[in-house]
Parts: structure tokens; sequence; C-alpha cells
């Protein structure tokens, strides 16, 4: 199994410690169970805020340029179903 570095604050640390002796664990089972946790939590959903934007005006223009030129090419490249909006 691939191993890895984690560098954790020690007031973080000592957290950990404690619970791991209440669950009678070692630190590596605990932290490995925190990541599957964390990657089970936050599958298929977008970070908070993700789809909020500040953009100005024109800054919204030329995003809506750009997306506009994007689609252009991909259609353009399709092999099949050139006319199918996508």
């Amino acid at each position: 199994m691939p191993s890895t570095t984690v560098h954790i604050p020690d007031r973080l640390l000592s957290k950990i410690d404690q619970i791991i002796k209440e669950k009678s664990i070692s630190r590596n089972r605990f932290i490995v169970e925190a990541c599957e946790q964390a990657l089970n939590n936050s599958i298929g959903q977008w970070p908070e805020g993700f789809f909020e934007s500040e953009l100005n005006g024109d800054n919204l223009i030329l995003l809506r340029e750009g997306v506009s030129e994007m689609e252009e090419a991909i259609i353009s490249m399709r092999k099949n179903r050139r006319d199918a909006a996508l």
C-alpha cells in the first residue's frame, strides 16, 4: 500500500490522539477513515458558492462570447449529428 506524509498541527494532532485512544485505533486508521468519510460526503456536490458569479457586465459578455465560440468549435469538430444542439 502506498504511503504519504501529512503535516498536522499540534493542536489537531492532540485532538486526534484523544479520539484514537478512546476508539483503540491507530492514527493511520483514523486518518484513512476520515478521508473516506470526507470523500463519501462530497460526492456529486458542488462547493458552496461555486455557481455564484460576481462578474461585471464586460466580463460577463466576454464569458458568454467565449462559451459561444467553444460551442461552435465543438459542433464543427463533431463527426456525426452536426446539427444537434448540445
